[in-house]
């Protein structure tokens, strides 16, 4: 069985349903030293759209949605990321026919690699039902997965190595209440960032946010715009992209003006003896204009809580909190999450919200200055110091797991599934 890590992105309801690089960091670790962050070796990802219909929108709707989604993407000048258009796939693809272009539900891959990422409009939720589970005839209150799932994204890697090789995106057109198009477009978008390796983020979003209790999802920052497109809750609301997609994406397809646009902070998370803490949600957040840029301590899986913040120039505080628990397995941050009973943090999780003081005793957040081009070396102690690195000898051998998992001989396809449901509306 090919490893899976997946990445659930969910809207918050008013009904409530059980169940489900740098910056917003990479969502997969991989090459031959383990610590490269997977990525498309061109850039230039070409879609093969699906042939019929998505619900009750017709082909072309459906395909100026997805048009509009790529160009959220690749719009930003400092990536080198761009989607386009290719050929259509040569069919209506549905219940009866998508194994010939995905794999089956657990993950197994029927048809030879074709060369193509398809685009699959599920236009009554029955594809999704296939892969996840339909109502349960013998549980009146259960719900088909198509009633809340909205659309799924993958990419496939071979072993050993640091590329995908082909990809693919399910949209659901089975009709939810509440899922217009600009919910659709962004949706597709999210998924799109999955696809090409992007992770989930947190930001500087309050960690305790809650699908069943206060504070609930989206409902804590000043506006929805304060929450990045890949919060693993939709909550933006406006057809754009947060700072911390576009550090994320220039990080990981870096175009060649990537430092006369940014600077960077970087460096490790540390306890007061100098011993990495592992799976942190660090973020920089600008002194002007309140934008917040995160990443994960020890992204890389190096085990040395390192970081690195890639910055538009501009004053910033430097701070660290754990990530949100309800963030594991599909809404997982980092990458020591793998199932629902995994969390994205280690020990010594959860730690006391923190503030970079660069031992000042005044108690308040040091100014840091970030120019296009620098980079600022800090290790930031857990207790707001400026800390230093313990010998590697002293650091932690255990703890989570998360990247690697079990390679099928050939190939691992990498998996990010997205459950997403209805965003409450503002």
């Amino acid at each position: 069985m090919p490893f899976t890590k997946s990445c659930f992105t969910t809207f918050y309801l008013l009904i409530f349903f059980s169940g489900v690089a740098y910056a917003g960091g990479p969502l997969r670790i991989e090459g031959a030293n383990g610590h490269t962050p997977a990525t498309y070796a061109d850039p230039n990802i070409v879609l093969n759209l699906d042939n019929g219909p998505l619900g009750n929108r017709t082909k072309a709707d459906a395909d100026t949605l997805i048009m509009k989604a790529f160009a959220l993407w690749n719009n930003i000048i400092t990536s080198t990321i761009h989607f386009s258009k290719g050929a259509d796939l040569n069919k209506d693809i549905d219940q009866t026919n998508f194994l010939t272009v995905l794999p089956n539900s657990n993950n197994t891959i029927l048809h030879e690699q074709d060369g193509l990422t398809p685009i699959v409009y599920d236009s009554d939720g029955s594809i999704i039902d296939a892969f996840f589970g339909g109502a349960n005839p013998n549980n009146p209150d259960s719900i088909p997965q198509s009633s809340i799932t909205v659309g799924f994204a993958a990419s496939i890697i071979f072993s050993g190595q640091n590329n995908f090789v082909e990809g693919y995106a399910v949209i659901n057109g089975k009709p939810l209440p509440g899922f217009d198009a600009l919910t659709t477009e962004l949706t597709i978008a999210h998924e799109l960032g999955h696809l090409i390796g992007l992770d989930h983020t947190q930001t500087n979003i309050n960690n305790s946010e809650s699908q069943l209790s206060f504070p609930l999802v989206c409902t804590t920052a000043n506006n929805t715009d304060d929450y990045p497109l890949m919060y693993p809750f939709i909550c933006r609301n406006s057809e754009s992209l947060h700072a911390d997609d576009i550090s994320a994406v220039s990080a990981l397809y870096p175009a060649s003006n990537l430092t006369q646009n940014f600077g960077t902070i970087s460096g490790f998370f540390v306890d007061t003896t100098g011993k990495a803490i592992l799976g942190a949600n660090i973020w920089a957040e600008n002194t002007i204009t309140g934008e917040a840029i995160s990443t994960v301590s020890d992204y890389l899986e190096e085990r040395n809580g390192a970081y690195t913040l890639l910055l538009p120039a501009g004053k910033y505080t430097l701070h660290a909190n754990s990530i949100n628990p309800e963030f594991n397995a599909g809404s997982g941050i980092g990458p020591y999450t793998k199932d629902a009973f995994d969390l994205s943090f280690q020990n010594p999780h959860p730690i006391t919200p923190v503030a970079y003081q660069s031992n000042a005793s005044s108690g308040n957040a040091a100014i840091i200055t970030v120019n296009n081009g620098s980079n600022i070396n800090i290790v930031f102690a857990v207790d707001g110091n400026t800390g230093t690195v313990a010998p590697a000898a002293a650091q932690s051998s255990g703890g989570g797991g998360g990247g690697s998992g079990s390679l099928s001989p050939l190939y691992t396809l990498f998996l990010t599934l997205s459950l997403l449901v209805i965003r409450r509306k503002f």
